[in-house]
């Protein structure tokens, strides 16, 4: 199984990260670079598209879902890692407004997903393990995760065998993309944080602060 594992667009959060904006949308750049990042995966043979259900994530899951006729599979483990307090999300007609390729888990809640908050390393790392272990049982051959900066270091540990090597980081920018190929003896990492689909300046170099909870 291959995966391409992506981080969200810039997003308004990205631009006021001392402000505490858990699920803001994507800024006019942001859907620039969801638009490009779309193009270069558009011939990857991606047969299935996961999001996190954070807004920023699924208005950049949008242009691939759009141009591959696929729908965006929303997955509540995929959200960002969150220290602060619980919030909920938006109701799921809302969010089938703004992005209608959404298709929702049975158990996500219709009113509401709630983000419990109160995050700490040993509970993401099993939030990762098991968004992991959903996807490599999907049974698709290759699939993009559109998630977040924070949370895909996460997800990229724990991808190469190494989850409990908090010290080691990946930063993320806006679009990059990691490209992991899960064989029967060995896992390899091809690509990590590519972002050659985005023009040379084209995105501000201090969204690679992937560290910071409002933007991640």
């Amino acid at each position: 199984m291959e995966l391409f594992l992506v981080r969200h667009g810039q997003s308004v959060g990205n631009t006021l990260p001392d402000r505490d904006m858990p699920d803001s949308p994507l800024t006019e750049q942001g859907h620039a670079q969801a638009a490009r990042v779309a193009i270069y995966l558009r011939d990857r043979g991606i047969s299935a598209i996961y999001s996190s259900p954070l807004i920023r994530a699924m208005q950049s899951a949008q242009p691939l879902a759009r141009l591959l006729g696929l729908p965006i599979q929303v997955m509540t483990a995929l959200y960002e890692v969150r220290e602060g307090s619980r919030f909920a999300g938006p109701s799921q007609q809302l969010l089938l407004e703004m992005v209608p390729e959404a298709v929702f888990e049975d158990t996500m809640e219709t009113d509401g997903w709630e983000c419990p908050g109160g995050d700490c390393p040993e509970t993401v790392m099993r939030r990762a393990q098991d968004a992991l272990r959903q996807l490599r049982a999907c049974g698709e051959e290759r699939i993009a995760v559109f998630c977040h900066g924070n949370f895909n270091e996460y997800l990229l540990r724990e991808a190469l065998g190494m989850a409990s090597a908090a010290h080691i980081r990946f930063p993320q920018e806006n679009t990059g993309v990691n490209h992991i190929v899960f064989g029967e003896h060995a896992t390899k990492l091809m690509k990590l944080n590519d972002t050659g689909h985005l023009p040379k300046g084209a995105f501000e170099r201090a969204d690679r602060a992937a560290a910071s909870p409002p933007g991640g």
